[in-house]
C-alpha cells in the first residue's frame, strides 16, 4: 500500500472541506430603537414580534439564522438621545460599524463629510431596484442624483382621533367617519365647536421639551401653501414669508383661545389622549400599534372610537412632514471586499423584509410593498398610504437639519406658547440659522458628525 506524503494529504484535506476552514464574516450594525433581548433575543420570526425593538431584533436574528454566506450581524444598540454623538465619537476613534441607521434629515451631513459613499453599483449587483422606491423615499436617499443609503421606512405626522369625543360635538358622519377641516377657518370653527360641546381642547399638542413639534407642523402647512422654507438656496432660510406668517398666526390663535392643551411634553400628550382629554393628538405613524391596542381595551377613552388620518389638507396642496430611517454603509466600517459584500447582503435582506417592518406603523419605502394587499390589509394603512406620495421635508442638501429644526422650534414655542413677539422671535431664529449655514457652506470636509438627537 502506497503512502501519501504528509504535505499532499494536508492539501487534499483542505481542498475537500474549504467551507469548514473559513470563519464567519462578522459585521457591526449600529442602531437605536432600544434593547429587548429578554423578549426577542432568540426570536427569528419577525411576524410574531411587536414594536420597533422587537421587530428589528427578530429581523437581525432571522438574517443570522438563514443567510447562506456565513455572515453574522452583531447589533450595537445605542440610546436614541445620544446616538449621533456616540456614532460621531466612534468614527473619530476609528471604531466604525459597517452598517448604521440614520435619519434621512442627517444624511447630507455624512455625505458632505465624506463618511459615506454612493451605493448605486452595490444596489445593482445585489438586486435592489431603486425604481421601486416610493417618491418620498427616493428623495430621502438621493444626493446629487446618487443613492447614498437604503431607505428603510417613512415616518410622518398623523392626526390621531378620538371619535367618541368628536361624536359629542357632531363631528362624525353617519357612517362613522371623522369630519375633517379643509381650510384654516374650518379648523378654527371645528375646534371652537368641539370645545363648546365638550369643555375640552380640540388639540393635544406637545409644547414642552419637544422642539420638533412646531417645525414639523409648520413645514406641513408651508408646503400645503405651495411654499418652501428655503426659496433662495440651501444656506438661507426664510421665516418671514406670507406662508410662514399664516401658519404661525393660525397656531398662535388656537393656543391663545385654549383650543389646545398646555404644558404637555411627549409623555403627557400620550397620557392625555389615553384619558380622553382632547379630540386630536398630532403625533407620529410609529404609535399606531399602541393606539390600536389601547382602543381595543373595554372602557378606554378610545374604545371602538379610534382612527388616524394623514395631516388634513388645509390649503391648496396635500403635504405633510415626513422623515425616514435609512441604512448606510460607513467608510471604514468594513475591512475588505468580503465584509463589504456581507454588509450589502444585509441591506438586501432588509430591502426584502420591508413589509414586515411596516407592522410598526411606519410606511414601506417600496412601491410594490405599499401597493400590496398584505400591507393595505393592516389596520389604517390604506388610509395613510398617501404619505408615500405627499411626504415633504427640508431640502436634503440643507445641512445640520436637527439644529435648524430645534432653533425654529424654540422660536415658535416662545412666540406661540409664551407670548413673545412673533416677528422678533422668527427674525432671531432666521439670523441664527443663516449664520450657521453660511459657516457650514465654507466647510471643506472632515470627520466630525454633529451631536444632535432626534425623536424618531
Amino acid at each position: 500500500m502506497r503512502l501519501i506524503p504528509y504535505t499532499a494529504a494536508l492539501a487534499l484535506l483542505l481542498a475537500a472541506a474549504p467551507a469548514m476552514a473559513a470563519p464567519p464574516t462578522e459585521i457591526a450594525f449600529a442602531r437605536f430603537f432600544g434593547s429587548c433581548e429578554a423578549d426577542y433575543g432568540k426570536s427569528t420570526d419577525p411576524a410574531s414580534a411587536t414594536g420597533e425593538c422587537g421587530i428589528i431584533t427578530a429581523l437581525v436574528n432571522k438574517f443570522n439564522a438563514t443567510n447562506r454566506e456565513q455572515v453574522v450581524v452583531r447589533t450595537q444598540v445605542v440610546e436614541h438621545g445620544s446616538y449621533y454623538s456616540q456614532l460621531g465619537a466612534r468614527i473619530v476613534g476609528r471604531d466604525v460599524p459597517a452598517v448604521a441607521i440614520l435619519h434621512s434629515s442627517a444624511l447630507n451631513d455624512f455625505v458632505k463629510r465624506g463618511l459615506v459613499a454612493p451605493l448605486d453599483d452595490e444596489f445593482r449587483a445585489a438586486g435592489i431596484d431603486v425604481a421601486d422606491f416610493t417618491p418620498q423615499a427616493e428623495t430621502a436617499v438621493t444626493v446629487d442624483r446618487r443613492h447614498y443609503a437604503l431607505p428603510f421606512d417613512t415616518h410622518s405626522w398623523l392626526w390621531h382621533l378620538n371619535l367618541n369625543l368628536m361624536r359629542r360635538a357632531g363631528l362624525v358622519t353617519k357612517d362613522g367617519k371623522p369630519v375633517l377641516p379643509h381650510s384654516p377657518q374650518q379648523l378654527l370653527d371645528q375646534a371652537r365647536r368641539f370645545k363648546a360641546a365638550t369643555g375640552k381642547p380640540y388639540f393635544i399638542w406637545m409644547t414642552d421639551n419637544d422642539p420638533a413639534f412646531f417645525p414639523r407642523t409648520m413645514l406641513s402647512l408651508i408646503h400645503q401653501q405651495g411654499g418652501t422654507l428655503f426659496p433662495q438656496d440651501d444656506f438661507h432660510i426664510d421665516l418671514h414669508s406670507p406662508a410662514v406668517r399664516s401658519a404661525v398666526r393660525m397656531l398662535k390663535t388656537m393656543y391663545e383661545e385654549g383650543l389646545t392643551t398646555r404644558g404637555n411634553d411627549y409623555g403627557a400628550a400620550l397620557q392625555n389622549f389615553a384619558a380622553g382629554e382632547g379630540a386630536v393628538m398630532i403625533n407620529g405613524t410609529w404609535i399606531i400599534g399602541d393606539m390600536l391596542h389601547q382602543a381595543a381595551r373595554p372602557g378606554s377613552a378610545t374604545a371602538h372610537g379610534y382612527t388616524a388620518v394623514p395631516f388634513p389638507q388645509l390649503y391648496g396642496t396635500s403635504a405633510v412632514w415626513a422623515d425616514n430611517h435609512i441604512m448606510v454603509l460607513l467608510k471604514g466600517g468594513t475591512s475588505d471586499e468580503r465584509s463589504r459584500h456581507a454588509a450589502v447582503s444585509f441591506l438586501k435582506f432588509l430591502y426584502d423584509e420591508g413589509g414586515v417592518w411596516a407592522r410598526t406603523g411606519q410606511l414601506p419605502t417600496r412601491r410594490s410593498v405599499i401597493e400590496s394587499a398584505t400591507f393595505r390589509q393592516l389596520p389604517l394603512r390604506s388610509e395613510i398610504a398617501t404619505i408615500a406620495r405627499d411626504g415633504v421635508a427640508l431640502p436634503i442638501e440643507v445641512a445640520r437639519q436637527a439644529i435648524v429644526a430645534k432653533t425654529m422650534g424654540d422660536a415658535m414655542t416662545s412666540a406661540i406658547a409664551y407670548g413673545a413677539d412673533v416677528d422678533q422671535s422668527m427674525s432671531r431664529a432666521e439670523t441664527s440659522i443663516n449664520r450657521m449655514l453660511e459657516r457650514d457652506s465654507q466647510f471643506k470636509g472632515g470627520a466630525v458628525v454633529p451631536p444632535t438627537a432626534q425623536q424618531h
